[in-house]
């Protein structure tokens, strides 16, 4: 396993970002907790114990259609990533490092419905015990894909570093352990990969609840080239991003939960200056 100890401390909040636009989200969406293109429209889906749905929606977060996903059960879904033929949803939530049975549901739009066609199961293979406990490693939020793989990034409260995972695309049990441990200074809520910019994007979160997001330009799936990746802290006090879409390495679409300073899930479109 690579590490990357980059200094990323000195750098949060070193480069200015400029919100473009901040525009509610309808109620039904009000734990979006990942982000995808779909349609010309977005697609989101709820957190934890929400309905086995995705939502579509347009720029200004009006609700467009509730698509069902069938074969499937959202018992803590993080993220969602596509490729040209799949949408995959991450059903990998684990706060207290006590759940087993972490899945990734590979699903196929049929015209009325996602459909889950297989599971991919996953376990930590440096995972010894389940006893629930709020400081630990084996919780991840954000997934991506990367070529013909899917990247999971990790949400480790113990070190504050981002452990990247590389997983088959196909159905079946997998023990994963990570290629690479990445220290962010923060905890890691979503992940988008484009192909065509070569640009990762994630965001993340400070204990203090600073809400970070982070890009690697010129990004290899294949190298995973961490050392080039830059920090800035995300403008908006109070906010909980849980989501990313890259545009290009210059702008992103960025989703908020509801939270106790904002009475509505948000759609941000973020400029990187």
């Amino acid at each position: 396993m690579r590490v990357f100890l980059i200094f990323l401390f000195c750098l949060h909040g070193a480069l200015a970002q400029n919100l473009v636009a901040v525009i509610p989200l309808d109620n039904s969406m009000k734990e979006t907790s990942g982000l995808e293109f779909f349609n010309g429209h977005f697609l989101t889906h709820n957190d934890s114990g929400g309905e086995a749905a995705l939502y579509e929606f347009d720029s200004k977060g009006r609700l467009i259609a509730i698509h069902s996903v069938t074969n499937a059960k959202n018992k803590d879904w993080e993220d969602i990533a596509q490729d040209q033929d799949f949408m995959y949803i991450g059903d990998h939530g684990n706060n207290y490092a006590s759940r087993e049975g972490l899945k990734i549901y590979k699903t196929k739009w049929n015209g009325s419905s996602f459909k889950s066609i297989g599971k991919i199961r996953i376990r930590y293979g440096q995972q010894k015990n389940f006893n629930k406990r709020g400081m630990n490693a084996f919780d991840a939020e954000g997934l991506t894909v990367a070529g013909e793989k899917l990247l999971l990034f990790s949400k480790n409260r113990n070190t504050k570093n981002t452990e990247v995972y590389t997983i088959s695309k196909e159905p079946g049990e997998y023990v994963i352990y990570p290629k690479s441990s990445v220290a962010v200074d923060a905890l890691i809520t979503g992940a988008d990969f484009d192909p065509k910019t070569q640009v990762l994007g994630l965001v993340g979160y400070g204990f203090d609840g600073t809400q970070f997001i982070f890009r690697v330009q010129n990004f290899d799936p294949e190298k995973l080239n961490f050392e080039a990746i830059e920090s800035a802290e995300i403008p908006h006090k109070g906010a909980q991003i849980e989501a990313i879409k890259v545009i290009d390495a210059q702008h992103f679409w960025i989703t908020s939960e509801k939270t106790k300073t904002f009475g509505q899930a948000e759609l941000i479109q973020l400029e990187w200056k």
